[in-house]
């Protein structure tokens, strides 16, 4: 025992020496992968989920599906990938967001539909057991619910976890699709029957807080507090509200009937380039309703910079604008793609894509990374950024194109969990993190139970595909499966994730062996009997 923990303290201090990140690839998919979420069980906090946009080959063509895989260990080993099926055969999916709410019930939205006729809309899944299954979906928007305007775009979905009688109640807000010319505005729906049944479609904006004629896409992005109230933020430019483009928070107590408006900040804008992905959220605390943060990119220092603005007082007032980003001010580098959550203690956590280290400035042609930050105070300062991504990233032209316009975290104590698209190998994939975020620890599928870590397997019994991941000294090595007799059935060169087929496999118990330096390293697994 005392040598096994010797083992695992000198792997922890060799991380946090070297603090170099690991980053696990969740999709391999061979095609694209675009704009994943997690989501963080309140109920079993070692229950995560990651859902994203991911092409499948169906009625003789590829389309794009959401797919899923979830986690029951803290994110060290995942479920296999698990698409979600068409309402419809011809229709393609977009932008998926989840929802736990506070009794383990997870919630996913995302758009299903097809254009020419136009047709769809968004919908809504349930799973009650951590992710591994959904149930069957429903509509929540109609292509057609408002005319013309299609207002089904960027469907961000939120629960309420409050102790009030709000509890329970889904949100979700909408925009009109990408190509509709404005004049726009914003959309949201009610549910109080887990998403069953919807309200009746209505607007965000209201009164004198209009988004007005000259914004295309006016997203709200929403929140639910403590206090039971649902807020959203959006964008406005209507000279006699306010003289200046604004952003707007929008707050109701009343499960959306009536909301109060104030400015989150208004300022002359600043250009941007037109390939930065200038989405923005809000965040609140979930243990202090007066506590929100919301973040953007803005180009007041010349450049995209991501931007903090905090409310300790419910958005009734909000602070000046706070730099996350710590490279130097003005440099030509570009930081956007942001996304920020608290954790139970109150801290926040804020993620974003990062330009800092490329040779080049701007957009096009810049190599990327990723990165985070951590707040303590609500917003009023940040940490020192520290990397996701384990390798300068470089440039694709498939950046500048739809499918990539979001990352998600989320943030349990002091562990951060984060997704997100890169191309490191040549194609949109979504890769993973696990960081500890007071020490910039980041932590891959690592095994510690035992002197010498060598083969994690899932699922085990399994019956069709096994997921080997291997320690790094195993990588390029080769790997053999024996049955009972020692009878050696299957071999492969290792990777640090291998999927095997072992669907031709009689059932019985099978040996995953790999020899070197006259030490053989032995894993046992499970070869179930398949369903007829």
């Amino acid at each position: 025992m005392k040598k096994l923990l010797l083992c695992i303290l000198t792997v922890l201090l060799f991380q946090q020496v070297n603090a170099q990140p690991l980053n696990t690839n969740l999709s391999n998919g061979v095609i694209f992968d675009g704009e994943p979420y997690i989501a963080l069980n309140p109920a079993n906090n070692k229950n995560l989920v990651a859902a994203w946009m991911g092409m499948k080959f169906s009625s003789g063509m590829f389309r794009i599906a959401i797919k899923t895989r979830a986690s029951f260990d803290g994110g060290n080993t995942w479920s296999t990938v698990n698409p979600l099926p068409h309402v419809v055969t011809a229709y393609t999916s977009a932008d998926v967001s989840m929802a736990f709410d506070k009794t383990g019930l997870l919630y996913l939205s995302y758009i299903d539909s097809r254009q020419a006729p136009d047709s769809g809309g968004v919908y809504v899944v349930r799973s009650s057991d951590g992710g591994s299954n959904w149930d069957a979906p429903s509509k929540a928007f109609d292509a057609y619910d408002v005319t013309a305007k299609l207002p089904i775009d960027s469907p961000w979905l939120v629960v309420d976890n409050s102790n009030t009688a709000n509890s329970g109640t889904l949100y979700i807000t909408t925009k009109p699709a990408p190509w509709i010319a404005p004049p726009n505005r914003n959309y949201y729906k009610v549910s109080s029957d887990s998403g069953h049944s919807w309200s009746a479609i209505a607007n965000v904006d209201g009164g004198t807080h209009l988004v007005g004629n000259a914004i295309a896409a006016p997203m709200a992005a929403p929140a639910t507090t403590m206090n039971g109230k649902f807020c959203a933020v959006y964008p406005s430019y209507v000279v006699s509200q306010n003289i200046l483009p604004a952003y707007y928070l929008a707050a109701s107590s009343d499960k959306g009937q009536t909301f109060s408006y104030t400015t989150v900040y208004a300022a002359s804008p600043a250009a941007l380039d037109t390939n930065c992905k200038n989405g923005y959220r809000l965040v609140a605390n979930p243990n202090d309703s007066n506590q929100m943060i919301f973040l953007s990119p803005t180009g007041a220092n010349g450049d995209a910079d991501i931007m903090a603005f905090h409310s300790n007082n419910g958005g009734q007032t909000w602070s000046s604008p706070v730099r996350v980003n710590d490279d130097a001010v003005g440099n030509g580098k570009i930081q956007d793609m942001v996304w920020a959550t608290y954790n139970e203690q109150g801290n926040a956590a804020v993620t974003w894509r990062d330009r800092r280290n490329s040779a080049v400035n701007g957009f096009w042609n810049s190599d990327y990374d990723f990165y985070y930050a951590i707040s303590i105070d609500n917003g009023q300062t940040f940490s020192a950024n520290q990397k996701l991504s384990s390798q300068l990233v470089a440039f694709d032209s498939i950046l500048t194109q739809n499918g990539n316009d979001f990352m998600s975290c989320v943030y349990l104590s002091d562990t951060l969990y984060t997704v997100w698209g890169d191309t490191r190998n040549g194609k949109m994939n979504i890769y993973f993190s696990k960081s500890i975020a007071s020490s910039n620890t980041n932590i891959g599928i690592t095994l510690l139970d035992g002197e010498e870590p060598s083969f994690m397997i899932f699922p085990n019994p399994g019956n069709e595909q096994m997921n080997v991941v291997v320690s790094d000294k195993f990588i390029g090595k080769q790997i053999t499966i024996s049955d009972e007799s020692g009878k050696e059935v299957l071999t492969f060169s290792a990777i640090k994730q291998n999927e095997i087929n072992i669907s031709q496999l009689k059932s019985g118990i099978y040996f995953l062996k790999e020899k070197s330096n006259n030490n053989t390293y032995t894993q046992k697994f499970v070869k179930q009997q398949q369903d007829r």
